[in-house]
This record gives C-alpha cells, structure tokens and sequence, in this order.
C-alpha cells in the first residue's frame, strides 16, 4: 500500500492537508522532474526553457509550464510520452476511442502504479462507507482499450467483494444476458454508464419483470455525464438505488469524487485542477472555465497542465456532505453549448431541466433553435404522456422565458435500440440548429 493510501485510509481527516500549498509545491516539482524523463515532456519543456529546477512554486509551475493540448498527445509517438520505458517495468496500455479525430491518445501505467490506484480509490470516503465484502458487484465497463472495466475488477477483488465481470454491450455479454445475470444474480452494485443502467432495467420490464425487486442498492454511472436529476430519475426505476456519477477521462484518469449530495469534488490528494478562461487567463471560483489538471501520482505516462477540454464551475461554498474537497459542477466539453433565446446552456444543463418530469425511458433528444426548442422523450407509460409532456412544457418555459417549447413522448426504444450492440455513437441527445444546420453534440 502507497504512503498516501495509508494515511487516507487510517487517517481520513489528513484529505484536508491536500491543499496544503506546500505540499501541492512538491508534488509538483517531482511532477515535472519525472516528466522530464519522457521524450515528448523532455523537448516540450527544452523548447519552453523550462528546467526542472526552475519549478520553485505553484506560480512557477503554472507561469511556466506550458500547457498539454489533446491534439499534442494524439500527434505523439506512443512510446515517446513514456516516463518509463519497456522492460523496466510491467506495463499496461491501453488508449482513447479517438471517435472524433481518427487519432487516439496512448495511455500507458505501470501494474505498480494501476494497483496503488485502485488502493487509492478504496480509502475514499463514498467507497469507504458502502462499498462491503458482503455485496455483489458487476462490472459493465468496458474491458477492451480502457482500464475501466479492468479497473473496477481490481477494486472489487482488492475489497474483497464479490466480482461479476460483464463489459459493455459485447457478444459474449449482450444487454438482454446482461440483464439477465445482472437479475439472476441479485446484484448489489451495478457498474454502467447511465443509458445501459436504464436499459437493463426497461430489458427486464419488458419480460414483465420487477427491476427493483432484483435488490440493486447503488449504481456507478460513467462512460457519459448524467445530470442529478437523470441518476435521481435512473435510481427510482431500479427501486430508489443510489446513483453516483463517476467523472473520469482514460488519458488523465478521475478528474472529480462524487459525494452523497449528487456533487463532484476535485480530488486534490491527486490531482492539480486549474481553471482559466479561453484565452488562458486564470479564472475564479463560482466563474463557468476551462480545467486544466495535473495527475500528481502518475509513473509511467506523467501529464503536466493537461487543457481537458471540459467547463467547469468550481463553487465558493463548501459542499453539505462535508468532504474537505473543492466542489465542482461539471458543465460540459468546449463548443457544445447552445442557445435558447438570450441564454446559453451546456447539454447536461438542458438534461437535468428534463429529468425534473418523473422519466423512465433510456433516451431522450432535444433539439435547441434560438427561439424555440423540440423535445422528444421516451417513458414507458403511455398513460402519462400528457402529464409528462405538461411539466416538461412548463420547466423549459421557465427556465427559458420568450423560447417556444414542443414536447413528443414516445415509447421506450423508438429513438434508441437499448436491445442492440452499440457500434459507435447512438443518435444524439442534444442538437442545435444554427442557419438550418444541425451541429451535434458528442454525447
């Protein structure tokens, strides 16, 4: 076990030191200095006139070092962002999808380091508290080209737990066998990304099947974003199991830890977060930036000031859970905002507005115009329907005054097959329209 796992699972109140400028300061230094040992770092930071021994404080760390852009890292030899080279050390790959650009970013740990990282994730306090020896865990991650699925298996196995490894959607384990083993079972913890957690759940309804009486306690959402209203709304279809949404990218790993009141935390015991404004300023707490974040325990591919390519908005208050952790909400990817009237949302932020109606389906999608907005959501209930479609109608119309809002309910499954393999991108959640073009979120 790393000194750092010790302390936080025996000495939980020392998570407060994490900011601790000091102590971020040499965390840090070493940072850069094992960075350097990296070719694509080592001619990054000679070309930036930045030496290790330059680092002396957090403003020269982030005066300095420049910054890491995912089309760097896409561009990179996928041995030359190595800290560690072959043979030295058992090493894991694993990659990016690269769905946008046709170009993955490698992404190497060492066995040493991906074992440290799960003891890691067992001393957090949401894990501490529910995570028992006693429950039934399934795996829904995938396993192939991520350490999702490999990594949940670690942290079952390390908790001593009872481990039911499934994947996503593969042909060993389709969603209907999925469902099926997830139900026969009886699991306790359920690992999947919120649309395949739903779609278990409609598999089983449509058999005339009960999904709350297969005894799901909490479900582990990542993969996607999932708003709090959509985990609140995908944990009573599974009989009031807890949701918590997991936020995590494969190059930079956890970027927040969820808490009990549906918030992110950033996890500064391993990770630097920085937050500026598109032109690279530093922005402040309670301002909508861009995150910039720095993996403070990485070995083998080490990352300084990584843009992610995500919004954020870190909040002045702390969180009511009490964790000692700056509290963030996750607002979305850079260039998916859109515009309803005079206001500005990002994708989630038009989810949790939906998910206030009491909804059931897998998929939803709406498509926002600057003076009107057209939703179509799935609910199994066609009794509902009107009810439904009324509060949607009237939560839109008050978040967005002066935007014309049109509601369709439809059946489960019409604007998504959940039965089938996923092969790419399902059709989108959110849409705008701009001169008459659609511009497609990446969900």
């Amino acid at each position: 076990m790393s000194t750092l796992s010790f302390l936080l699972k025996h000495f939980p109140g020392i998570i407060k030191l994490s900011e601790n400028r000091g102590m971020i300061t040499r965390r840090l230094r070493s940072c850069v200095r094992r960075a350097f040992s990296s070719k694509f770092y080592r001619e990054k930071l000679t070309k930036a006139g930045v030496r290790p021994s330059d680092i002396r404080t957090i403003d020269d760390f982030t005066r300095k070092v420049p910054l890491t852009t995912r089309p760097e890292l896409e561009a990179a030899d996928p041995y030359d962002v190595l800290a560690i080279q072959p043979g030295r050390e058992c090493l894991i790959y694993a990659q990016t999808s690269g769905t946008t650009t046709g170009r993955p970013v490698p992404v190497w740990v060492t066995k040493r380091e991906f074992e440290r990282q799960t003891e890691l994730a067992l001393c957090l306090p949401i894990i501490r508290k529910h995570l028992r020896k006693d429950m039934k865990c399934a795996i829904c991650y995938p396993y192939t080209r991520t350490l999702a699925g490999r990594g949940g298996d670690l942290i079952i196995q390390h908790a001593g737990a009872t481990l039911i490894p499934i994947g996503t959607r593969n042909n060993m384990y389709p969603p209907e066998v999925a469902a099926e083993t997830i139900r026969k079972l009886r699991v306790d913890v359920l690992g999947a990304a919120a649309t395949d957690a739903f779609a278990y759940a409609n598999i089983l309804l449509d058999r005339g099947l009960r999904p709350e009486e297969v005894g799901v306690k909490y479900i582990m959402s990542g993969a996607e974003p999932c708003s709090e209203n959509r985990a609140r709304a995908l944990g009573k279809v599974w009989g009031g199991a807890r949701v918590f949404s997991l936020l995590g990218q494969n190059e930079s790993g956890f970027l927040g830890v969820p808490c009990e009141e549906y918030m992110m935390h950033i996890p500064s015991f391993a990770m630097f977060t920085e937050i500026i404004h598109d032109d690279g300023t530093p922005a402040a707490r309670g301002e909508r930036a861009l995150s910039v974040v720095t993996p403070t325990t990485r070995e083998a591919m080490p990352m300084l000031r990584y843009l992610t390519g995500d919004y954020i908005e870190l909040l002045k208050e702390p969180c009511a859970c009490g964790l000692p952790l700056p509290a963030m909400r996750i607002l979305g990817r850079k260039g998916t905002d859109v515009r309803l009237g005079p206001v500005s949302r990002f994708p989630i932020e038009l989810e949790n507005t939906l998910y206030k109606a009491d909804l059931n389906g897998v998929w939803y999608q709406i498509h926002a115009w600057p003076d009107h907005v057209d939703i179509t959501a799935e609910h199994r209930d066609e009794s509902d329907w009107s009810r439904l479609s009324g509060q949607i109608k009237s939560n839109f119309e008050s978040e967005f005054p002066g935007v014309a809002v049109n509601v369709r309910m439809v059946h489960q499954g019409e604007l998504y097959n959940y039965r089938e393999l996923r092969m790419g991108k399902a059709v989108s959640r959110v849409l705008a329209g701009s001169d008459g073009k659609e511009l497609i979120e990446g969900a």
